[in-house]
């Protein structure tokens, strides 16, 4: 997995034609960003904190979506346990 990975931080900075140091830095800031979102997401479906936070801290799309999967999540459960 870490040839693949080096592999791939490799190509993309040749396809780019910028330093690898400039692909490692851009995937730490975009994972971050999404384990950001995950964790605030997660904290306003546990009832952790409000939906103005969230929206707040993430936008308002990303918690609709949020609301939206989640509402379908619960319909998936009623579903099977009423079958």
């Amino acid at each position: 997995m870490a040839t693949d990975l080096t592999e791939r931080v490799q190509e993309i900075a040749e396809a780019r034609d910028v330093a690898e140091s400039e692909i490692l830095e851009q995937a730490l800031e975009r994972g971050v960003e999404d384990l950001w979102i995950d964790l605030v997401l997660s904290r306003y479906v546990n009832d952790e904190i409000d939906r103005e936070t969230a929206i707040d801290l993430v936008g308002r799309d990303r918690v609709k979506r949020a609301e939206r999967e989640l509402k379908l999540v619960e319909d998936d459960v009623q579903w099977g346990l009423s079958a």
